[in-house]
């Protein structure tokens, strides 16, 4: 009697050998190994640093250049007001461009900078506050007003009225726009000029 039932035990124990052994062959039939992504590297997780050119000035560029303390500030060197920080609002490129001072001594409004991913184009406003609902709002009222390419080389100044509780102010709106420099050639077909509009 116990010889039956050590042989009903081991009979048992090979055939669940045997079917969990065909259990694992029907998973790795229905499942495939995808290849291991690139690595991800500082150009893709902070895609607005970078250099860009001057149309202006072919021999200038505009360099944005990451803080060496914190990852979420980045440096903007080659403008006409000098070098200064901007501090990221929404990843991956959103910036937010606070009220201060250069090295130099210069005064830098408080504005806006956005690189857009899909067509490698830096967009920066200086003079209007940052817009925590909306912050791309800045550059699209730059779409709207319809300004010509001519008025925007010119690098005027834009007028905007702002409306408080008590009283009514002007700021100056400086736009500027850049297409980066492409890694891999000289450069691309790019812009930094100033623009501005009303």
């Amino acid at each position: 009697m116990k010889n039956t039932i050590f042989l009903f035990i081991a009979a048992l124990f090979i055939t669940a050998s045997v079917n969990a052994q065909s259990t694992v062959d029907s998973i790795r039939a229905k499942y495939t190994l995808q290849p291991m992504p690139g690595a991800l590297t500082l150009e893709k997780a902070f895609p607005v640093l970078g250099t860009y050119h001057l149309t202006t000035d072919s021999t200038s560029t505009l360099t944005v250049s990451m803080d060496s303390a914190s990852k979420g500030i980045v440096w903007v060197e080659g403008l006409p007001q000098g070098k200064f920080k901007a501090f990221l609002k929404q990843s991956p490129a959103t910036y937010r461009i606070t009220a201060q001072k250069t090295e130099s001594g210069t005064s830098v409004p408080e504005g806006t900078l956005m690189f857009d991913t899909t067509t490698n184009t830096l967009n920066i406003a200086l003079g209007k506050a940052y817009n925590e609902a909306n912050p791309a709002e800045i550059f699209g009222t730059v779409a709207d007003a319809g300004v010509s390419a001519d008025v925007a080389n010119t690098g005027t100044e834009v007028k905007v009225k702002t409306k408080t509780k008590t009283t009514k102010s002007k700021a100056k709106v400086v736009f500027y726009s850049a297409t980066k420099v492409d890694q891999n050639t000289t450069a691309t077909t790019g812009s930094l000029q100033p623009q501005s509009h009303q």
